[in-house]
């Protein structure tokens, strides 16, 4: 498996998606292609993770492993850009609908992109919160503001794929918190390995909104992710959808049951899918070496050639 040594450097992106304050948005980008038909990835991320070098030597060695361009798009409400949730977002993740504040995050993608390559080799990757944002991703591209159509969509633990009251959400997230520390230690012995954004002192977020955060977070307690899905089916052919999640065999934010719903779901709606079962919790994403074995097994299910 690549090191971090060898894995492509990654840059970050400002991109204004809308006028006045909080209207930037901060990319990642990182660039492991090798030819031109290797593929590009959107990355949606994680709830409270940013376009900073902790998260992102996790998508260098992605994109390594993948030979592919992933770019990675920083969640509105908190972080490294001067962004937040705009007044048309907030009604519509009250109702648990991602897909208003996805179609900002794609249109900054597509600036970064432009219209280089084949339509076909363009997907989109989300971890927890992000498998929300990148369902609904598909299910808005393929028009001109957001891009051609993502024909590949990757969820790795899913959570907004059953209906969570706010105490069963906030317990299953209390009982994965406690899981993470042995995950970060195994990074932490990956030589190169970036600490923590929280272990690094100095470095401050440029923005932080408590209430936009808040409304993410309630927004996963909708089921909505299946539905995305439905709509992204009806707007690609026949033959062209592809589902791969990813699952943690011990998570209890991504259940194993309200999974093989999903993909019973996908399937009913046309979608291509595989589901590849990893060991660990919720909390696997965050070990480099995990997520290195993950996508070895991705890279197979999506019959790209691993570096």
């Amino acid at each position: 498996m690549p090191t971090l040594r060898t894995a492509p450097p990654w840059e970050p992106v400002r991109v204004a998606t809308a006028d006045g304050p909080g209207g930037e948005t901060l990319l990642g980008v990182v660039d492991g292609r090798r030819d031109a038909d290797d593929p590009t990835f959107v990355v949606a991320q994680g709830f409270l993770a940013f376009v900073e070098p902790f998260e992102m030597q996790r998508f260098q060695l992605i994109a390594s492993v993948l030979r592919a361009r992933l770019v990675v798009v920083e969640t509105p409400g908190a972080g490294f850009g001067a962004s937040r949730l705009l007044p048309g977002e907030r009604p519509a993740l009250l109702r648990g609908d991602f897909t208003v504040p996805a179609r900002r995050m794609l249109r900054a993608a597509t600036e970064v992109i432009g219209s280089d390559g084949p339509a076909a080799a363009r997907g989109v990757l989300g971890y927890s919160l992000g498998a929300s944002f990148a369902a609904a991703m598909a299910a808005v591209s393929g028009t001109a503001q957001t891009g051609p159509l993502l024909r590949t969509v990757v969820l790795v633990e899913p959570v907004a794929i059953r209906r969570w009251s706010a105490v069963a959400l906030m317990a299953a997230v209390r009982c994965e918190n406690r899981l993470v520390q042995p995950y970060l230690d195994e990074t932490a012995m990956v030589p190169g390995a970036v600490r923590p954004l929280e272990a690094r002192p100095g470095e401050e977020l440029v923005t932080r909104r408590r209430g936009d955060l808040l409304l993410l977070a309630n927004a996963l307690r909708s089921a909505r992710l299946s539905q995305d899905l439905a709509t992204a089916a009806r707007e690609q052919g026949p033959g062209t959808r592809r589902l791969v999640v990813i699952r943690g065999e011990q998570s209890t934010l991504s259940p194993r049951q309200a999974v093989h719903g999903l993909m019973t779901a996908a399937e009913r709606h046309g979608f291509r899918t595989r589901l590849l079962n990893v060991p660990g919790p919720h909390a696997f994403w965050h070990s480099l070496p995990a997520v290195g074995s993950a996508t070895l097994r991705l890279g197979t299910a999506l019959g790209v050639s691993p570096s």
